[in-house]
């Protein structure tokens, strides 16, 4: 069965490689399946098995995108605390904010795409809501934490639509200060429990 499963996630994984090479250069709006099967050299049959409309493929790079997103986090909170109630906002910052040009480029195009069908969307919407649910539990701190969340989701979209004008130096200085923030507003929640923030 792993014979059969291995050559489709690298069939999906060259096709969402074609697709994202496609929107980074010609944006969201030019992308078609024909470009996407001729990029990733397969037949247009073999990009519709996998992907069987636009919209298919659109979700599917969306979702890939969020995995990568989701796998940075978790690979940034591997380095925190594992008793520090600001980890996995800390893990959050780091992950989210770490560098990607190609990423960035093509999250800003699919954001573009799913404007067209906020459907597309969905997932993410899930995600984020979990997000906000893990931040209720820091009661009082709830505010100022939705706060650092929405600087750090601000600070990316500025990236990825290169509207931003910070220096790295500038964008170092920032990240910093949400990492002290988000010790400041773990603390009184850290401490009620018994753990260090």
């Amino acid at each position: 069965m792993q014979a059969q499963t291995a050559p489709a996630i690298g069939m999906r994984d060259r096709i969402l490689d074609a697709a994202e090479q496609l929107v980074t250069e010609d944006g969201a709006r030019n992308l078609t399946l024909d470009a996407v099967a001729h990029a990733a050299g397969v037949s247009k049959g073999g990009l519709l098995y996998h992907y069987p409309s636009k919209d298919a493929l659109l979700a599917g790079m969306i979702e890939r995108h969020m995995d990568e997103l989701n796998a940075r986090c978790s690979a940034e909170r591997i380095h925190l605390p594992a008793a520090c109630a600001s980890s996995e906002i800390k893990a959050w910052i780091l992950g989210v904010l770490q560098p990607h040009r190609v990423r960035e480029e093509v999250g800003a195009a699919l954001l573009a795409a799913a404007a067209n069908n906020p459907a597309l969307l969905d997932g993410v919407r899930r995600s984020y809501a979990e997000h906000v649910a893990q931040l209720q539990s820091l009661g009082d701190g709830f505010a100022r934490a939705a706060v650092i969340l929405l600087a750090v989701d601000g600070l990316m979209l500025g990236e990825a639509w290169r509207v931003t004008p910070f220096t790295p130096e500038q964008r170092e200085l920032i990240v910093s200060e949400l990492l002290c923030l988000t010790d400041e507003v773990c603390a009184p929640a850290a401490a009620a429990a018994g753990v260090r923030s």
